[in-house]
């Protein structure tokens, strides 16, 4: 970890040396697609005594934007003194977003909350010191990391980032075409067989008309789908921090996605899906597939105008392998850190608590992880206004589960990103006919033990 992390920062420190930080300033091309929004409130209370502060909060969301002041303007309302800013780097890209803020910070440049898309992408800017560690304040306020949220995940030993809006994996289908077929809605205890059943059976026409019933994503995790019923926590790391790819369930659904694929054609190949650069909302919401494994995220996109599906969606979960299998719920999470680098850390922690309890439901889009929280609140809030166009008595017996149990990545090393290269490379070989099942299982064993090999 430490050499891997070494090599990290040095190439971050080369390429600040030759680009500088400036890039928050777009320049005069217009190729820097940075925009920045300031949220505030006129409030006659703002000639209080307290000094007045100004957040400086960076995010690769444009998108989020009428949400994000939403929050910080309720916030303002509460705490006049503070103003929060908005800077969106990156063109809606998590990438670009993390390479220009991994430079700035390595430049010292002054910023407040910076995030990060997801577990191992946290971990590895926590374990570089890019981020403060959060405990002292956890303390001052009376309370634990552990003690406020569910999903707290820890980086050497510290609490570095707070895991505010949750996404669970679930899966998306429509309705209409589950009528159609005389389908049930699935019942909590599904399968991999029911779903490969219910995929033939809901596919249907010929060529370009085709409606097929599955669809899965290009992303290499994607794949580890098998792995989610029979082991909790990390899906790619054992609790002895072994790789999981020789895992029976692991070739089992690897397996199960060709035949989906390839044998009975009733989800996508991943040919077309690379080839034709499909968009998976694209294909959910114009009906041209019955069943989506997606995250909680895409709720609110179901009443988005851009998409405007015209029929009713529902709900299951991720299916099991067996029926009795534990009802593990994989989540992933946008984390929220302060720089260290910031001037105001109490007031950035204090924004953040808010952020990660009332905020959450005030923007409208994800899961709230604090303790004790209804997830069905946070639902509600976000399909506000159209529940006309979903089966709201599906959505709430999932997410009402009661033998739901959050699974989360707690162990993430910052060479993960190497392991997820690796899984899509040799993955996508399997899938696209050019190599055996067998030799998949043994190149990614190989391949990722030398990497770990290389990080010990």
């Amino acid at each position: 970890m430490k050499k891997t992390l070494a090599f990290a920062l040095a190439a971050l420190m080369s390429i600040s040396l030759l680009t500088g930080c400036a890039a928050d300033a777009p320049d005069s091309s217009g190729k820097d697609k940075t925009q920045s929004t300031t949220a505030q409130t006129n409030n006659p209370d703002n000639s209080a005594q307290e000094e007045p502060i100004t957040l400086r909060f960076v995010s690769w969301q444009t998108n989020h934007d009428e949400g994000n002041r939403r929050v910080a303007d309720a916030y303002h309302e509460l705490h006049p003194n503070v103003t929060v800013e908005f800077q969106y780097l990156g063109d809606m890209s998590s990438r670009e977003y993390l390479t220009k803020t991994d430079i700035m910070l390595m430049g010292g440049e002054e910023m407040d909350i910076v995030m990060t898309p997801g577990w191992q992408d946290y971990a590895a800017r926590a374990a570089s010191g890019s981020y403060l560690d959060l405990d002292p304040y956890f303390e001052a306020e009376g309370t634990t990391f552990e003690d406020c949220y569910n999903s707290a995940v820890r980086v050497d030993g510290g609490a570095y980032g707070i895991a505010a809006e949750m996404k669970y994996n679930i899966v998306l289908i429509n309705k209409d075409m589950l009528d159609e077929a005389n389908l049930p809605v699935p019942e909590l205890d599904w399968t991999w067989q029911d779903y490969r059943d219910y995929a033939n059976k809901l596919t249907k026409g010929t060529g370009a008309d085709k409606i097929y019933g599955s669809y899965f994503h290009t992303w290499g995790n994607v794949n580890q789908n098998g792995l989610v019923s029979v082991k909790k926590g990390s899906l790619y790391f054992n609790e002895d921090k072994t790789l999981t790819f020789d895992n029976p369930a692991y070739a089992d659904f690897l397996q199960l996605r060709y035949d989906m694929e390839n044998v009975d054609q009733c989800s996508i190949p991943l040919a077309d899906v690379k080839s034709l650069n499909m968009n998976y909302r694209d294909q959910f919401f114009s009906g041209k597939i019955a069943m989506l494994p997606i995250g909680t995220n895409l709720l609110s996109d179901i009443g988005n105008k851009k998409y405007s599906p015209d029929f009713v969606t529902t709900f299951a979960r991720v299916p099991a392998w067996e029926s009795d299998d534990p009802h593990y719920t994989v989540s992933s999470a946008n984390l929220f850190s302060i720089a260290r680098t910031s001037k105001h850390p109490q007031e950035a922690y204090d924004f953040l608590r808010f952020w990660s309890t009332e905020g959450v439901k005030l923007k409208g889009m994800f899961i709230e992880n604090t303790k004790g929280a209804d997830k069905m609140d946070s639902v509600m809030a976000i399909v506000n206004g159209f529940t006309d166009k979903l089966d709201m008595d599906a959505l709430t017996k999932l997410m009402n589960d009661p033998e739901w149990v959050d699974s989360f990545e707690e162990y993430t090393p910052v060479f993960q990103s190497e392991i997820e290269s690796i899984q899509t490379e040799e993955t996508d070989k399997f899938l696209l006919g050019s190599q055996s099942l067998e030799d998949t299982i043994q190149n990614l064993m190989d391949r990722g033990n030398a990497v770990i090999k290389e990080n010990s």
